[in-house]
């Protein structure tokens, strides 16, 4: 993102009185657990590039993206919007995939939402989020020695133990309900943080006499 966004953010707000409703054109049947199914209607990157890219370049804007890894080794996808006058906007969201069909689906869906954060294209939910949550859930679990390791990184900085899945989700953007389903990854991630926070201040009657 640049220091000045004057010019990006005319662009942007012509952009965004003409932006129109993005047509629904696919349709996705999902099976609940009684045995039933639902369906429902959304557009996908297809649909929404097709409405989004003409208007971006009649007002001197573009999108791109592409993967990255993180310097703890997480992967994510940075997103940025750009203009002509050169200013920028920029965003990012985790990427998670095991198999080419998971991460080519993470990729398609965080590409989609990077593309309606930055230019306020409102976009609807689709069976590629369901795919990227599955992914998510289906990396590597946390090993014991990283286990051990996160929790007493969680002790020593005085978290107690009703915070401590909260704080898991905050640093990983996860939707985690219990500690034990932290993938390996991103518990390597929360111990980095972890690793940063100072200490807690020992108790009364915890240290030498």
């Amino acid at each position: 993102m640049t220091n000045t966004t004057g010019e990006i953010a005319k662009a942007l707000a012509a952009l965004q009185a003409e932006m129109p409703v993005v047509p629904k054109g696919q349709k996705a049947t999902v099976p609940t657990k009684s045995g039933g199914n639902y369906t429902y209607t959304y557009a996908n990157l297809a649909d929404v590039t097709e409405v989004a890219y003409p208007l971006l370049s009649k007002h001197g804007l573009s999108f791109t993206c592409a993967p990255q890894v993180s310097e703890n080794g997480a992967a994510f996808i940075g997103g940025m919007l750009l203009h002509v006058s050169g200013e920028s906007l920029s965003a990012s969201l985790p990427l998670f995939g095991r198999t080419a069909q998971e991460i080519g689906s993470a990729l398609t869906y965080a590409r989609r939402y990077l593309l309606g954060c930055l230019t306020g294209l409102v976009t609807d939910d689709d069976d590629d989020g369901s795919l990227a949550e599955k992914a998510r859930r289906t990396e590597v679990p946390m090993s014991d020695k990283t286990r051990r390791q996160m929790f007493a990184l969680f002790a020593r900085k005085g978290i107690a133990e009703d915070a401590q899945l909260e704080g898991i989700n905050r640093i990983t953007q996860g939707g985690y309900e219990s500690r034990g389903e932290v993938t390996e990854q991103d518990a390597q991630r929360v111990i980095e943080v972890l690793k940063q926070r100072p200490d807690a201040e020992p108790q009364a009657g915890d240290g030498a006499r």
